[in-house]
């Protein structure tokens, strides 16, 4: 269900990694290990609640903010936009919904994007591979999301449309409210690479089929104009 919005955020973090990892004091053995402990218990909860993302989102931000250094993946708008007190109310409003219907959700997705499996250790080896700090190269790493873009776009559109159908009787905006959730997500990411001055960069270098990243209303319209 945060396949595309953790997406969103291992991009911006790497954009950063990109501005700040050349600075002598932002590789730290501090800053490293809050951020390899932090992107693993994130990742690691991908099927769990909104609540248990969160909590390891802050309290990463929380180790980072104790090693001075000029750069925290964990306090990005990205980030705080998928975990505001608002955005977390708003999404418990569905929650049984949500709950409920995960696992029918996810088989059904599963056979129309391809294996959720694959897809999260697909996430997993990228995050791994960013955290190979001594031997980081940014254009194998972003040929090889191609196919993973490929798939979070699918399963974006997929959950959408399967909780609208099985949650029509008694929750009938869950789908509209995911759908909300990944186009908020993906703006507020385009504000952060505007921010660093790395939104024109991360587009050419990354595969066509990642580039509805950079305009979200295509992420579940492929008709919409593509933004420059």
């Amino acid at each position: 269900m945060f396949r595309l919005a953790l997406t969103a955020v291992l991009l911006v973090g790497v954009s950063g990694n990109l501005i700040f990892r050349s600075l002598q004091n932002n590789n730290t053995p501090c800053f490293t290990k809050c951020v390899d402990n932090g992107n693993t218990a994130t990742y690691g909860k991908l099927f769990g609640n909104i609540d248990e993302i969160c909590t390891s989102i802050a309290e990463a931000r929380d180790c980072v903010a104790k090693c001075n250094v000029p750069f925290n993946p964990f306090d990005m708008k990205t980030v705080r936009s998928i975990c505001s007190e608002e955005r977390r109310a708003d999404f418990k409003k569905h929650f049984v919904c949500y709950k409920e219907q995960i696992y029918a959700t996810n088989e059904r997705c599963n056979k129309m994007c391809g294996s959720i499996g694959k897809m999260v250790g697909d996430m997993r080896r990228t995050v791994a591979f960013l955290n190979k700090r001594e031997c980081f190269n940014v254009s194998a790493l972003f040929d090889s999301m191609g196919e993973m873009c490929t798939t979070v776009k699918c399963y974006a559109r997929c959950n959408r449309d399967s909780f609208n159908e099985l949650c029509r009787q008694s929750d009938p905006t869950a789908g509209s409210f995911m759908q909300q959730f990944h186009e908020d997500t993906l703006t507020a990411m385009n504000e952060d690479l505007n921010q660093f001055g790395m939104r024109n960069f991360m587009k050419g270098i990354l595969p066509k089929e990642c580039h509805y990243m950079f305009n979200p209303a295509q992420l579940f319209n492929d008709h919409v104009f593509e933004l420059e």
